[in-house]
């Protein structure tokens, strides 16, 4: 949701205000360049300065970092992955360490989607435990069987609403973002007040979820800038016209759709005989 959509990109802001390490003014000059073309919505800008800045300051892991993070911002989603592998790779605060890894965590949703799987409830059932061990076995059959029921209310595909929980919680109800998102589809208070359903009841957060996705989706008729309205807000989307250019709201909407592509193949995946069928 848009209340955590820069959450990594203010954690790297936080770190750049600590300061890079010792290095020439022009990599400080390129960092400051990169961090004002990327805060306007020019990621593919704010990349060229924060590779340059990272060529000229080899021993700044802040560099490096940035350049990550502005490269998620422009699509480039390997291009990212090398930057932040490369981060770490440099001599690094405890801060920019966490924001590397958190992105690498992220990104890693691109690289090992979960298995395909076929349009049942059963299946569902069987992706929320594997993604989640802690779900008994009755219990993701239910998380199935009212993943379906609330998508359907709502009139859009059960496997989108499911490859957003994924994304979103692993199927976890007990999720909570630092900014307060809660449950299976991490809904806000706010969200979850304006769609009508308490968020702390799993049967609840569903509908919300899949409420708030088919409002989105009514509002922008395409399920790319649905996505994107989701996790950084409509006004955003509105306001640019388009996916805005955050970071985390251009891994976000890349992540749900690939998980999304994956789920709706017809072979069965190999965690399916965790119901013995």
């Amino acid at each position: 949701m848009r209340a955590r959509a820069c959450v990594m990109l203010l954690a790297a802001a936080a770190v750049l205000r600590v300061g890079a390490p010792a290095g020439a003014a022009s990599a400080d000059a390129l960092l400051s360049a990169g961090v004002e073309a990327y805060l306007r919505g020019a990621p593919v800008h704010a990349l060229a300065d924060f590779a340059l800045a990272a060529r000229a300051a080899p021993r700044s892991a802040l560099a490096a970092l940035w350049a990550g993070v502005a490269a998620v911002a422009a699509g480039r989603m390997p291009e990212a992955a090398a930057w932040f592998r490369e981060a770490l790779a440099r001599p690094h605060s405890a801060a920019e360490a966490g924001v590397a890894a958190a992105w690498l965590r992220r990104l890693s949703v691109l690289a090992a989607p979960p298995a395909p799987a076929r349009r049942t409830w059963l299946e569902i059932a069987a992706l929320a435990r594997a993604s989640n061990p802690r779900l008994t076995a009755g219990q993701a059959r239910w998380v199935g069987q009212a993943v379906v029921a609330a998508a359907q209310r709502a009139g859009i595909d059960p496997w989108l609403l499911a490859s957003v929980v994924y994304v979103e919680s692993r199927f976890n109800h007990q999720s909570v973002s630092w900014a307060g998102a809660v449950g299976l589809g991490q809904l806000m208070p706010q969200t979850a007040a304006a769609a009508g359903v308490d968020a702390r009841d799993p049967w609840g957060n569903l509908v919300g979820a899949a409420r708030v996705l088919r409002w989105d989706y009514d509002e922008f008729r395409s399920w790319p800038l649905a996505l994107a309205a989701y996790n950084a807000g409509a006004d955003a989307v509105r306001r640019y016209g388009g996916i805005p250019p955050y970071a985390e709201t251009r891994w976000y909407v890349a992540a749900v759709l690939y998980v999304y592509r994956q789920s709706v193949q017809t072979s069965t995946p190999p965690w399916y005989s965790v119901f013995g069928q």
